[in-house]
């Protein structure tokens, strides 16, 4: 049926003497995101050759190489999410609309901000957890536990015989050492979200290289591109991370998030090729080339763009499996942090020192929901974007 609508057709609307490219087209974000890399690198500068301690002296804050990154990724995140969403604003309204009528899609956005922001700011509202004795073993508030064989027991809140029943001081119960359960989970969060969105900017950046250089010019390029990734599939990051933390990089965050970004792309690049194939040859691709814009306009500008919901859907996916990886890892003690891991909590909550796990449930209780909820609410989130920036994919 023909369109009815008056409005003159957006193609129309194209600025043809911007398709050809040149210096014209260096727009401010893109002057903002050097001027804020460049920022980065001469804090990084400062802090390593006039303050090796602390950078930020009344922040208390010894900004350490993992910090470097996460900051980097931060300002990728800002440029290349946030800032275009901020920019075309009637882009954004219709996304915002789209994504209300899904309420799996608004309850998964819910938990990432929530995730987002704990992460960002939850360690120093609540504080870390600590180890207190005292107060070892407590349930969480409306529960309680026979403390009967307990040695050497003492219960914060209202005993009742042998059972101590939980309190508001500790909602979500305490360790066998005395750590604050839902403070465990807040610095885990903390650690999700530098682990994921260091390593997801590291991925995005190679993966959407590779895969659009193999998808657009084809040919030897896709070839040697495409083989290169057959060959690093072959060697799981996991191996490469153990060998390489144990020789040189230690068992820390850094090492997980470099590792596991320069390494694990593979997949991603392999979506992002296979969008790029049936991009290019797209009417609006093909009418810049006409135009006279170079390789790397169209890419920037055309290619790429339209290949968003492929990238995002793929991070989604990507994101729950590196924090789980990190979880495994710290159970298995193959990777430290600067406070209590989960995964080393979830260890020690299935030993049977001082009782069986299942008599203090909550310690391995609330982690496994908290991991559970976090993968389930990522590959949501992943699955609405999908449906939301390329309706054609939606899947009734």
């Amino acid at each position: 049926m023909p369109s009815t609508e008056l409005e003159s057709a957006k193609f129309t609307s194209i600025d043809w003497s911007d398709e050809s490219g040149g210096w014209r087209s260096v727009r401010y974000r893109s002057v903002g995101l050097v001027a804020a890399l460049l920022l980065v690198a001469a804090l990084f500068t400062y802090d390593y050759v006039a303050a090796p301690r602390e950078l930020f002296a009344f922040m208390d804050w010894d900004v350490t190489r993992m910090d470097w990154l996460f900051l980097v990724s931060t300002v990728l995140f800002v440029r290349y999410a946030l800032v275009p969403l901020a920019v075309s604003r009637e882009r954004s309204s219709t996304y915002v609309r789209e994504f209300v009528r899904r309420p799996a899609g608004v309850l998964s956005l819910g938990y990432i901000l929530f995730f987002g922001v704990m992460g960002l700011v939850g360690p120093e509202w609540f504080g870390l957890a600590r180890v207190d004795f005292y107060a070892k073993v407590q349930p969480p508030v409306f529960t309680s536990v026979n403390t009967g064989n307990i040695r050497a027991y003492n219960c914060v809140g209202k005993v009742a015989g042998n059972q101590c029943h939980g309190t508001w001081q500790y909602p979500l119960g305490t360790t066998r050492v005395g750590e604050d359960v839902a403070k465990v989970i807040v610095y885990a969060i903390r650690i999700g979200l530098k682990l994921a969105l260091s390593a997801a900017m590291i991925m995005v950046v190679v993966a959407t290289a590779v895969g659009t250089a193999a998808g657009y010019f084809g040919g030897w390029v896709d070839d040697v591109l495409m083989r290169y990734v057959d060959v690093q599939q072959t060697v799981p990051a996991i191996v490469v991370y153990i060998i390489l933390s144990t020789m040189y990089l230690g068992k820390g965050l850094f090492a997980l998030a470099l590792v596991f970004g320069l390494l694990d792309w593979g997949g991603i690049a392999r979506l992002v090729r296979s969008e790029v194939l049936q991009r290019r040859t797209d009417g609006y691709v093909r009418a810049a080339q006409a135009a006279g814009a170079s390789d790397l306009h169209v890419v920037r500008k055309h290619v790429i763009p339209n290949s968003t919901a492929t990238i995002v859907t793929a991070l989604t996916r990507q994101i729950p499996l590196l924090i789980l990886a990190q979880v495994a890892l710290a159970y298995l003690k193959l990777n430290s942090v600067a406070f209590r891991s989960l995964g080393e909590v979830l260890m020690r909550g299935l030993s049977a020192n001082p009782v069986p796990w299942h008599q203090r449930w909550w310690v391995t209780g609330f982690i496994t929901l908290f991991l559970v909820v976090t993968v389930v609410s990522f590959n949501v989130f992943g699955d609405v974007v999908r449906d939301v920036l390329d309706p054609q994919e939606e899947v009734a």
